[in-house]
């Protein structure tokens, strides 16, 4: 009921123009009028201001909120957190890149160290950041580094690791004293000049009585009889790498053996074990140098697959190419270049295959010395530039247009990319771990094949015949290096 309706009916209806005339207009109205607007029919001319929030009040609403649902925050702080903390913590599977930085080196840069390790056990797999170079997980053929790999798929991977096995067991004939045990005539299935009946008559699974690990595999077969290559011990079969490979024989002479992959078998004149004209002097060379017959300074030999990667050599290793009674001064390793270029693998995932290999002669020659041969460079450019030194003498990788080799001058099964600064960490981290370990040197081969000028590092072009293999002159001058090497080991007890 309206103001007016109520002045009628007190006042009645008859005089109710003048009783109208007697009330206050709007505009004048009263107090009491504008606390019983809401109830009026006639529009506000006096609408009521908004109340003043201050800092005060929404503190007081976020504590408020806080009280009310302080478990639920707190749950959800702790959730965040696990999350958080898992996704740090194990393996990447990003499909896309996640190097953001623009600093190659950088990127390349081994978060994980690996340096304090001292032994196999050591090496695991759940530190990896990624296992691809390119910086996932999926887009490589990276292998587990940690697991011997053979290639049975190859004839030619086959035929050539059967003739390391006759060079190590040629070796351990000529270069281990005998006289005081049996005869190696004595042995079933020997003939004099060590020719392929002997070792072929047991489908090159003689060495199964020596510890070979994949008794399951297919490479060898079960009813193989084990041979007795120690006299004192007699039939060991199923000794898995253990006391019968680790026994020591007295060596007469042998220096040093290399292992590695196609860099090492050029100094055998071969690639996957066929003859290559280019190497024939490369090999000459090394039989100068490592033959004392020959005018070298020292006994050695060499045991190199093309192709092959850290597992692949482990395999080796592990299955005939370190037969009991092969007891050189130094192991000179290698080995990782197909890892990182052909397989695509991280430079995280290409040194955990190299120490596996270190870790495994340690196993088996707890006494010996090893040497580490860095990886040697490979450039993307044709004059040889490697990388740029900035003015505060940081690295900095090449440009795009500077990475302007060929592709017809790149083995096609090569990643072309800029391996350089992954090259370089992998050698940091090796060089790293040497130092910490007796017995275990890292030999930098930079000094060899690049040089520094004022303003840039460069590969020395002229040793080398492809982005990856040295040539003639390359070899000659590393061999020198190396026999410096050797003498400061061997003759200092380095």
């Amino acid at each position: 009921m309206s103001k007016w309706s109520a002045v009628d009916q007190e006042y009645g209806d008859n005089d109710a123009g003048a009783v109208k005339d007697l009330v206050p207009s709007r505009a004048s109205s009263s107090t009491l009028d504008m606390e019983d607007e809401e109830d009026s029919d006639f529009p506000s001319y006096y609408p009521q201001p908004k109340p003043r929030r201050t800092c005060l009040f929404y503190g007081a609403t976020v504590l408020s909120f806080i009280i009310i649902y302080r478990t639920e925050l707190c749950l959800g702080a702790a959730l965040a957190i696990c999350v958080g903390i898992g996704i740090k913590e194990f393996p990447s599977t990003r499909v896309g890149p996640p190097r953001k930085s623009k600093n190659a080196f950088k990127n390349a840069h081994v978060a994980h160290d690996y340096s304090d390790i001292s032994s196999k056990y050591d090496l695991t797999l759940g530190s990896i950041d990624h296992w691809c170079l390119i910086g996932d997980d999926n887009n490589c053929q990276c292998e587990d580094p940690l697991v011997p790999m053979a290639k049975h798929s190859s004839k030619k991977w086959t035929a050539q690791h059967k003739e390391n096995m006759k060079v190590a067991t040629e070796a351990v004939m000529k270069f281990t004293d005998i006289s005081n045990s049996k005869a190696w005539s004595d042995y079933e299935g020997y003939q004099p000049g060590l020719d392929d009946a002997w070792i072929e008559a047991y489908d090159d699974d003689w060495i199964y009585g020596m510890g070979a690990r994949f008794k399951d595999d297919d490479y060898l077969q079960d009813d193989v009889p084990a041979i007795d290559l120690d006299p004192d011990q007699g039939n060991v079969e199923g000794d898995a790498g253990g006391e019968t490979r680790n026994r020591k024989v007295e060596n007469t002479g042998l220096d040093v053996v290399f292992i590695g992959d196609s860099i090492t078998e050029q100094r055998q004149g071969t690639s996957h074990g066929e003859h290559v004209d280019d190497y024939v002097s490369i090999k000459e060379i090394f039989d100068k140098t490592f033959t004392r017959a020959k005018g070298g300074d020292f006994e050695g030999i060499a045991m190199g697959i093309a192709g092959d990667t850290a597992p692949n050599l482990l395999w080796r290793l592990m299955n005939g190419e370190n037969p009991f009674g092969l007891e050189p001064k130094v192991w000179w390793v290698h080995v990782g270049i197909n890892d990182l270029s052909i397989k695509g693998c991280s430079e995280e995932v290409v040194l955990l295959g190299i120490l596996r290999v270190v870790e495994e002669i340690q196993n088996t020659r707890p006494d010996a010395k090893i040497v580490i041969n860095s990886i040697l460079p490979v450039s993307r450019n044709e004059e040889g530039l490697l990388e740029h030194i900035g003015k505060h003498h940081e690295d900095q990788a090449l440009r795009k247009k500077e990475l302007n080799m060929m592709d017809s001058s790149m083995s096609p099964k090569r990643l072309h990319v800029d391996l350089w600064p992954s090259i370089v960490s992998i050698n940091e981290e090796l060089n790293k771990f040497a130092s910490k370990h007796k017995g275990i040197k890292f030999f930098d081969a930079n000094e060899v094949f690049v040089e520094e000028r004022e303003d840039a590092k460069y590969l020395k072009v002229d040793l080398m015949s492809d982005p990856v293999h040295p040539n003639l002159s390359g070899h000659k001058k590393w061999n020198n290096a190396i026999k410096k090497k050797l003498h400061e080991i061997l003759n200092d007890g380095l």
